[in-house]
């Protein structure tokens, strides 16, 4: 027994343009001739092959590289917690100046080519109405004898800055901050 097909006004509006509408319904026609495909047999179907969808593997891309950055993140956590922090510090040298200007110098323990590294944190220096840049000198005898860096501040005064010293501290009884060409301590121990 066979079922009548869908009507083919049912399925076809009458706005369609009337030379399609007459190529479907010859269409319509003859689909509704052949009729259903035959039933197959259980064992004559072709194997169904595995089809992988699009989004299944966007999903395994996806939590592959989410493993990956969590991996990367708790390889940087663990080597941030492993190490030390960096050198352990020497000393502190307080400074101040004018205007309640101040400043902390942060010398780390020396490393094994001879050099000091430190950390200068400034607050309340005032950019030099120069334009010149500041440096940081070790004095003997009170005199500048030996420049360890030279830095800028932000517009508040601030700046935080890591600088380096290859001399023999013993050798120096001060430090000081002047600005380039100058003499002038604008921040003294």
């Amino acid at each position: 027994m066979t079922t009548p097909g869908p009507d083919f006004d049912e399925l076809v509006g009458a706005e369609v343009d009337p030379a399609e509408r007459e190529r479907l319904l010859r269409v319509h026609d003859a689909l509704l001739q052949a009729g259903p495909p035959p039933e197959l047999s259980p064992g004559t179907a072709p194997p169904v092959p595995e089809v992988v969808s699009l989004n299944r593997r966007r999903r395994r891309r996806a939590f592959l590289a989410l493993a990956a950055a969590l991996g990367a993140v708790a390889f940087a956590v663990g080597f941030a917690v492993g190490e030390s922090g960096g050198p352990s510090t020497d000393r502190v040298i307080a400074m101040s100046g004018a205007g309640g200007a101040s400043a902390s110098l942060e010398i780390f323990e020396i490393d094994d080519a001879g050099n000091w590294p430190m950390e200068l944190e400034v607050e309340g220096l005032p950019p030099p109405a120069s334009g010149a840049l500041y440096q940081l000198w070790l004095t003997q005898n009170g005199k500048l004898a030996a420049l360890c860096g030279s830095f800028l501040v932000e517009a508040d005064g601030a700046t935080v800055v890591p600088m380096n010293a290859p001399w023999r501290f013993s050798e120096f009884d001060g430090w000081v901050v002047v600005e380039a060409g100058s003499e002038t301590r604008v921040l003294s121990t």
